[in-house]
């Protein structure tokens, strides 16, 4: 048993890897200095996917905004399932430390080097760099979360055995009844919607419906919160949906400025705050858009933390979707047990519908989702 001063073995485990993590960037910020190095002289045209600044780590914190990514296609996703495992994250972190140090080694020699393979390898190892970094946040938050909250977890991975059984369905191309059964029992217990206090519907002369939504916001970027504003426009007010019911949102912003949040001075740009103390600084404040978190997280009706990684539009349409009574129309559980060396390895089943709360990346909103709205906001209001 793990004594009350000292760490779980999966945390132990964690902080091994972030120092792993480490290494490999410091190495890779010596494989980008002698390269540039090399190029100044050679080849300014690969110069320039070199970036000029010194390799930094991945940092979240108060006041990092993400950028802001254009939408991949839409596109129809079956159920997949994903796993996520701190071993999967110590294997790939050795693979790309003995080809930093091999890398490293190959510029500190003599030898004729074909700098295009070496600039193309340094990209592909910066992008694998960066993704182990995404992943060792994501397991630090959740393999908490699995600890902390064990009775909401024991439900979800009730869930995954349904999701598995369908997938098992559908790959065994079992009735097309069965399959419909499954998949409408399994999108009634992922995703019940639950009804936002404070919002109502107004009908528009003529037919129209209009969703008024506020939101309090401490982020002072004007740009960011036209993009948020836009991708939530193009989401749900132009959806398909919602032009067949004359139905659009409109999104407002109450701005409360950080030094009115923090009387005494705001937090540093960039540094650790105590989200739970930080949140309850918006009083009065039903919806909240803020930062601070190590990755981007919304809580249904409550509000909307964003980390620092990029999102695409459509993904912030999809937090804020949240926003509205919408919860995740996908499902993480995890397999093992949290006391493993490793901890769990984290289960996500997506693609169990194909709108925006089932599919952030390539879904829409859907007919089912404006009605779901509709319904739950209507009010005897015309304005």
């Amino acid at each position: 048993m793990t004594s009350a001063l000292q760490p779980p073995p999966w945390e132990q485990k964690h902080e091994q890897l972030q120092l792993q993590k480490d290494i490999l960037l410091t190495l890779m910020e010596e494989i980008r200095s002698a390269l540039v190095q090399r190029l100044q002289q050679d080849d300014q045209a690969l110069l320039a996917r070199l970036s000029p600044d010194p390799l930094e780590p991945l940092v979240t914190g108060y006041g990092l905004l993400p950028a802001i990514q254009e939408n991949d296609p839409l596109i129809a996703v079956q159920p997949r399932q994903t796993f996520y495992s701190l071993k999967w994250v110590e294997d790939r972190l050795n693979d790309e430390l003995a080809k930093a140090e091999k890398q490293n080694g190959q510029l500190a020699g003599s030898a004729v080097l074909d700098s295009e393979a070496l600039v193309s390898e340094f990209e592909q190892s910066l992008e694998q760099l960066r993704s182990l970094e995404e992943h060792l946040v994501y397991h630090q938050q959740w393999q908490n979360a699995v600890i902390q909250y064990p009775e909401y977890f024991a439900k979800k991975n009730k869930l995954v055995v349904l999701v598995r059984e369908l997938d098992t369905a559908m790959r065994n191309e079992d009735s097309p009844q069965r399959v419909s059964a499954l998949r409408r029992q399994l999108v009634q217990n992922v995703a019940p919607f639950r009804t936002t206090s404070g919002i109502a519907l107004v009908n528009i002369e003529g037919g129209g419906k209009r969703l008024p939504i506020t939101i309090c916001t401490d982020i002072e970027d004007p740009d960011f919160l036209q993009a948020f504003q836009s991708s939530v426009q193009d989401a749900f007010s132009n959806s398909l949906a919602a032009r067949a019911r004359q139905f659009s949102v409109n999104l407002e912003w109450h701005l409360i400025r950080a030094d009115t949040l923090y009387p005494n001075g705001p937090p540093d740009h960039g540094a650790a705050i105590d989200l739970d103390t930080h949140l309850s600084l918006f009083a009065g404040c039903r919806l909240v858009l803020t930062t601070g978190g190590s990755s981007t997280k919304a809580r249904v009706g409550t509000y909307i933390v964003l980390g620092s990684d990029p999102l695409s539009r459509r993904t912030l349409a999809h937090e804020f979707g949240h926003l509205l009574g919408f919860e995740d129309a996908y499902v993480r559980g995890y397999d093992g047990d949290p006391g493993d060396p490793y901890g769990v390895v984290l289960v996500e089943w997506s693609g169990l519908t194909d709108n925006l709360m089932g599919n952030p990346e390539g879904g829409q909103v859907s007919n089912e989702m404006i009605e779901n709205l509709i319904t739950a906001y209507s009010v005897p209001t015309v304005r």
